[in-house]
């Protein structure tokens, strides 16, 4: 294998390497909006609770300001009541009172309804509360392993890319040239392997003759699929 090959090995493993890492550093706004989306909807519902429990609770007193205006009117008319004398002005006050112990029991009722969803918002609130507190414990271990993992995959691709500028700076002009050109293109992978006679990067088979020519390992050979360079491994390294 020629020097010039052997340097664009080590090119295409450093590559390589350097996507295995930046491929793995892609998933992680995703698995860190899966955290934050769940921290978000638990944050929303314990929230929900809360507002419908005191949107509840004021409707609930406007009610029962309402059950004390009746108990005055019922108090009003008995002591009216008890002042009349003609038999038509006492049941006119009866029916009075009638009505007012009918609208207030009305109102009696929907205020204990409140009263009941209230407690049971109540009794709600501690399990939204934990799972608000498990969503953040379980979002803050998880957030803390991509902070780190991301600070460790960084490092490594800056010590990958001083790497890469030593072996580049090995080639001649136009081979660098045409490498730094490639790997602009094709997602930082400039150089493919041959793999069971397909091109390791696209996957396309590439003729026969074209295996028998990399086997000589003398030249660089082009994809005929997406146009990277294409090799076999140094014969002292990967089987064909």
């Amino acid at each position: 294998m020629t020097d010039e090959l052997r340097h664009h090995w080590t090119l295409h493993l450093l590559d390589e390497d350097s996507a295995r890492h930046e491929a793995q550093l892609a998933k992680h706004p995703d698995q860190r909006k899966a955290h934050e989306t769940r921290l978000a909807a638990a944050r929303k519902t314990l929230a929900a609770n809360a507002a419908q429990s005191a949107e509840a609770q004021k409707q609930r007193r406007v009610l029962e300001q309402e059950i004390a205006a009746f108990d005055t009117a019922q108090a009003r008319f008995q002591q009216q009541l008890e002042r009349v004398t003609d038999q038509k002005q006492f049941e006119a006050v009866q029916h009075e009172i009638a009505a007012v112990r009918a609208k207030r029991s009305d109102v009696e009722t929907a205020a204990l309804e409140l009263l009941d969803r209230e407690e049971g918002l109540a009794a709600a609130n501690p399990t939204l509360a934990h799972a608000l507190e498990k969503a953040e414990n379980d979002a803050a271990v998880v957030f803390l392993t991509l902070d780190t993992e991301a600070a460790k995959l960084n490092a490594e691709l800056a010590a990958l890319a001083a790497k890469r500028a030593d072996a580049v700076a090995l080639l001649d002009a136009p081979a660098r040239s045409l490498y730094e050109r490639l790997r602009g293109l094709r997602g930082g992978r400039a150089v493919a392997a041959f793999e069971r006679g397909a091109c390791g990067a696209c996957f396309r088979t590439q003729p026969p003759v074209a295996l028998q020519e990399a086997r000589r390992r003398q030249r660089l050979l082009a994809c005929d699929g997406c146009g990277r360079l294409l090799m076999l491994a140094p014969e002292d390294g990967a089987a064909e």
